[in-house]
């Protein structure tokens, strides 16, 4: 089976490995997103898949909005591919690129579709709570995440788990369905299941705006923002007129007597120092063990406590 591989960030890397691995797969090139600046220096930084293609010597394409680029386009149709594989692409494919192979393109997605249509499926399965999530391998269309399904794998989420965790977990759990789903391609026994619609809901790009923790929210919802919105926008908060990233957090379990002393506690109070810090929220407290100043590196509670003189009362902001 010939294919092209359309993939950009880290969640895209298992995927390919594993299709490089695969014998009766040959991945003619893969085509990426163009370089671009990342980090406080601006350095210019190749997409991982980028990386990977160079260390196995495939042939690259890269652009910055496919659909309007005729010379990729034709490269492709030049190669001839059986099928495309899309894997966290993060363009959408025209519908002249979509009719270039037999079988279309295959997309590997990071939820059970229809939950989680979009940008950002990993890091709104924990934003909002969800203790399950999983891999839908679909059959790429025009609209957004919306074609058949051949098949999914189910994914129980840690209550700890941060979305980096899970990006990783997620995309070893993708190569692995992705070769199952190939596999049932080729042998022309896939079954294309139609969504049900009524049932879709939406994962968006994610905004800088997101991160503001909001210390009347509850604990459980603060500790959900903190381990979602990892590693970009990160939940902050703000300290003595300074942003400070949460990095690190723990639900407190609390008895109600614990819960009716604390009542009058302004939420965001910080009213225990040890390894960590208790901050009361809406409802109860949660721990941090690790956090960031501007323009510092991420260190422990305890190492910031020293640092920047915290005391039992003060408040985050």
């Amino acid at each position: 089976m010939k294919t092209i591989f359309l993939g950009t960030p880290e969640f895209a890397v298992a995927p390919l490995e594993t299709l490089l691995k695969t014998p009766w797969v040959q991945v003619l090139a893969i085509c990426t997103q163009t370089d671009k600046e990342a980090g406080r220096g601006k350095k210019v930084q190749e997409p991982p898949i980028k990386k990977l293609a160079l260390q196995k010597s495939l042939p690259i394409l890269q652009c910055r909005r496919i659909s309007k680029e005729s010379e990729v386009i034709q490269k492709i149709k030049e190669l001839k591919p059986d099928v495309l594989i899309t894997c966290a692409f993060g363009q959408i494919l025209s519908e002249e690129i979509l009719n270039i192979t037999p079988d279309g393109a295959i997309n590997v997605h990071a939820s059970l579709l229809p939950k989680y249509r979009g940008a950002a499926p990993i890091n709104w399965a924990i934003l909002n709570g969800e203790k399950e999530t999983g891999i839908s391998i679909m059959k790429t269309e025009l609209g957004l995440d919306s074609g058949p399904v051949i098949l999914q794998e189910k994914y129980n989420i840690d209550e700890n788990e941060t979305s980096i965790d899970l990006s990783k977990n997620l995309s070893l759990l993708g190569a692995g369905a992705l070769i199952k789903a190939l596999e049932l391609v080729r042998d022309k026994k896939a079954k294309f299941i139609p969504q049900d619609n009524s049932k879709a809901t939406k994962a968006p790009m994610l905004k800088k705006e997101l991160g503001l923790i909001d210390w009347n929210q509850n604990s459980e919802k603060i500790h959900n923002q903190i381990r979602g919105l990892q590693p970009w926008p990160s939940a902050f908060t703000h300290f003595n007129g300074k942003v400070i990233k949460i990095w690190d957090s723990r639900v407190v379990a609390c008895n109600d007597s614990t819960v009716a002393n604390s009542q009058n506690i302004p939420p965001g109070t910080i009213v225990e120092i040890s390894n960590s810090l208790k901050v009361k929220t809406s409802d109860d407290f949660i721990n941090i063990y690790k956090l960031q100043s501007e323009n510092k590196e991420i260190i422990n509670a305890k190492d910031w406590v020293n640092g920047a003189r915290i005391k039992i009362g003060d408040r985050f902001e």
